[in-house]
């Protein structure tokens, strides 16, 4: 979830944003940052209640020291009420049976040609994946299920290859499998399809994946494997500083998605480019959230779940469906992550009533209900307005919440026919000016505003013309 900071003595458990590494920490230093941790996990635990999540799970995990323990937390979000559905990739076990039997078979653009003489071992590679999830499933107390709820169809002849017994997802039984959830079992779908007479079809699995969350509805689609997430392109234009040193994009919408593939396909990798392709058509097809991460980090899945700070890449629809008008619930959140600021002297010190007052100009930012930023326009007129009160939570800082806002903001006063817009900084002047901003004389403040300006303060004024 977040890293895991202790004190030996009182022991106090601190979450925070991070490895999962154990470090040494003041426990009066930790104790707001624990409960906040703690008021977030049970916030997602009451979202993501009977909610469907699809996980595909690379098999070359399998040999990893870790995995049984990958296993033990799939069975702690299933034990929390969550519907999980399991879908095994088995490329490294199908390769292992095929040595083993000296049979050779044909790879084309990734693709493998599955013939008559190889589908039988094909399916014992993908039976013995899902045996060794049952067998885990059990000994965590879980009951899995493996069935053929998958209706397939032959890939056929491309480019003059002739695919044989490889194919692609025609029909996934959802209301069976739905079925099987609503009694508290783990399907496991294998890669393994049948048509309509019977014959069988060896899947890819990170496509059935998709196929299985579209039919599902699901809440979240996880590809998880040996990549750590989408590999950043650092010149792209929304290229965060903090995931360019990460080596990989902390969150994508829809729209940054599909640019990453049209402008810098070559950059992402053909690994990053599947993965981020499948993700957008899950993401086209219904599905709300899909996370690449890296099984073989310690506790990987919760941290993604019961944390909106994961440690791999988390594709969405619309960026700004994170932002929204505050409402009066808001309110405890929006002060809490003003305190720092006000501490700083960033900002100047609100209360509740005043908050109350100023609610219809104040904007959030909340990713899975979380608040992690806000932001509030003031109209002075009909063509001038003031940005004041932009915060993000520093636990979020460094992943461009602060300028999502503003840029939005800014796109909402353009729309209601702002012309210009200014706001008042003692400390973040350079933030601003690379928004756009310029430095201006308080003379050009409209005259109410320019009244109530605080000359202790002496705060710059930046504008920028819309």
């Amino acid at each position: 979830m977040k890293k895991i900071k202790a004190k030996t003595k009182p022991k106090e458990a601190a979450l925070k944003r991070g490895a999962g590494t154990v470090t040494v920490r003041n426990r009066s230093r930790s104790l707001g940052g624990s409960i906040q941790t703690i008021r977030e996990v049970f916030g997602y635990l009451r979202r993501y209640r009977d909610q469907v999540f699809v996980i595909k799970i690379d098999d070359g995990l399998m040999g990893l020291p870790l995995f049984p323990l990958l296993i033990r937390d799939i069975v702690l979000l299933h034990q929390t009420g969550i519907r999980v559905v399991l879908v095994p990739g088995a490329k490294r076990s199908i390769d292992t049976v095929l040595q083993k039997y000296g049979t050779r078979t044909k790879t084309v653009a990734g693709v493998r040609v599955t013939t008559p003489e190889a589908m039988p071992l094909v399916k014992l590679g993908a039976s013995n994946v899902s045996n060794t999830l049952l067998s885990l499933l059990a000994e965590n107390e879980a009951h899995g299920v493996v069935g053929n709820w998958v209706r397939a169809r032959a890939l056929g002849v491309r480019d003059g290859l002739d695919y044989k017994q490889t194919g692609r997802v025609e029909k996934v039984d959802a209301v069976l499998m739905q079925g099987l959830l609503d009694d508290g079992l783990i399907p496991i779908v294998p890669n393994i399809g049948w048509n309509t007479v019977g014959r069988d079809y060896n899947l890819n699995s990170s496509e059935l994946a998709v196929a299985v969350a579209k039919a599902l509805r699901a809440t979240k689609l996880f590809f998880v494997g040996q990549e750590s997430g989408i590999a950043v392109v650092a010149d792209c234009p929304f290229a965060e500083a903090e995931e360019i040193q990460a080596g990989v994009f902390s969150n994508l919408d829809l729209e940054e998605g599909e640019a990453l593939l049209k402008d810098y396909p070559k950059a992402l990798g053909t690994n990053s480019r599947e993965l981020l392709s499948l993700a957008l058509k899950a993401l086209s097809g219904g599905v709300e959230r899909v996370h690449v991460v890296n099984g073989a980090r310690d506790g990987i899945l919760l941290q993604e779940v019961f944390s909106s700070a994961g440690q791999g890449t988390m594709l969405y629809m619309d960026d700004y469906d994170h932002i929204h008008p505050a409402q009066g619930g808001d309110i405890p959140e929006i002060l809490r992550i003003m305190q720092p600021y006000v501490d700083k002297g960033v900002l100047v010190q609100r209360d509740a009533e005043g908050l109350i007052r100023e609610l219809e100009h104040f904007t959030v930012y909340k990713v899975d209900d979380v608040l992690q930023g806000c932001g509030a326009l003031k109209p002075y007129g009909k063509s001038t307005a003031e940005l004041s009160a932009l915060v993000v939570d520093p636990s979020y800082a460094g992943r461009g919440t602060g300028a999502k806002l503003v840029t939005y903001l800014l796109q909402r006063a353009k729309k209601g026919g702002v012309k210009k817009v200014f706001l008042l900084t003692t400390q973040t002047s350079d933030f601003f000016m690379r928004l756009g901003f310029k430095e201006v004389s308080v003379s050009t403040l409209p005259p109410e505003r320019r009244q109530a300006f605080n000359l202790k303060r002496n705060s710059r004024v930046l504008a920028i013309s819309l």
